[in-house]
């Protein structure tokens, strides 16, 4: 009887041992994997990625998508683009917006194929009028005049109305440039449309690689400031980030239209809030507005949504 015993508690023992409590090293690796908002916050500043449908503004009076930095002719600028003609197949667009860096490494004529009308030759097919700014990889070859030919640019600085939107392009290659500056005051100034959206490359406001171009801001953001500009659409850094509003602008960057993508930095002091960004997805941007409401949503390429918010009207 004794050793009978001695051998029921033996094998009970086993039997714990095998099985484990919530300590057992055979337990802990089953315990799931830590979650996403605990990734480094350089990845993704503010919500995180939904995989949420696109959503789409009722009854818009325009709809535009903005990419920037994409023409590499690379097969991440390729996926891009089919997201991108995805996109407009579904919810329509009125035109395709640039924040530069059409064409990689220097604007060339004979990476024209590869870097546009390989990857966006539809895009004329389908009607949509094109609104591109030139980068500075565009002005390599020939201060960007074949660029201008290629996207159909009435020169390096132009405005265009699109529904209740006036969208201005300027050339942040040169942002001091008496010219264009005198262009740009009397063009917001006279401008009674209920948005005012400018587009142009090196961005006011970066926390990245590249960071905030300290002559656009100096020769720039005043004359926004003063002429009640509600959105700036940047490039440069190859991210997606969104800063403000700061004195009823907002700026936005977007660079991940398929060149190699850059981390976020921390933002110095003096820096508009980062209030949304993100470092490790290709995107493009949807704008959708109405007399009275602007929506933005930025999509990457596998149809997630990185941010999305509203801007409501406010003129005095």
């Amino acid at each position: 009887m004794q050793i009978r015993c001695r051998v029921v508690a033996v094998l009970l023992a086993l039997f714990a041992a095998a099985c484990g409590g919530d300590d057992a090293p055979g337990r802990a690796a089953q315990r799931s994997p830590a979650p996403a908002d605990t990734l480094p916050s350089s990845s993704a500043v503010g919500p995180s990625p939904s995989p949420t449908a696109q959503a789409s503004l009722a009854n818009p009076s325009f709809s535009l998508v903005a990419i920037g930095d994409f023409g590499t002719g690379d097969a991440a600028e390729n996926s891009l683009a089919e997201a991108v003609r995805s996109r407009v197949r579904s919810h329509g667009a009125d035109a395709l917006v640039t924040t530069g860096d059409n064409v990689y490494p220097e604007g060339d004529p004979s990476y024209f194929d590869a870097a546009w009308r390989d990857p966006y030759g539809w895009v004329e097919q389908a009607d949509l009028r094109i609104v591109a700014s030139l980068g500075n990889h565009d002005i390599e070859e020939d201060g960007g005049q074949s660029v201008m030919q290629l996207l159909n640019m009435p020169g390096p600085w132009y405005s265009r109305t699109i529904g209740d939107a006036e969208l201005f392009v300027i050339d942040a290659n040169r942002p001091s440039d008496p010219r264009q500056l005198r262009w740009l005051q009397k063009s917001l100034s006279r401008s009674d449309a209920a948005w005012k959206i400018v587009v142009f490359h090196q961005p006011a406001f970066s926390c990245a690689y590249h960071d905030s171009t300290p002559e656009v801001v100096e020769a720039l953001v005043p004359v926004f400031e003063q002429e009640d500009v509600d959105l700036v659409l940047n490039g440069h850094d190859h991210a997606y980030q969104r800063f403000g509003p700061s004195r009823g602008v907002t700026y936005v960057v977007t660079g991940g239209g398929g060149a190699p993508l850059y981390a976020l930095d921390t933002c110095p002091e003096g820096t508009p809030a980062r209030v949304a960004g993100n470092d490790t997805q290709h995107h493009f941007v949807t704008i959708e507005g109405s007399e009275t409401t602007l929506r933005l949503t930025a999509v990457a390429v596998d149809g997630s949504i990185l941010d999305d918010f509203t801007l409501g009207a406010s003129r005095p």
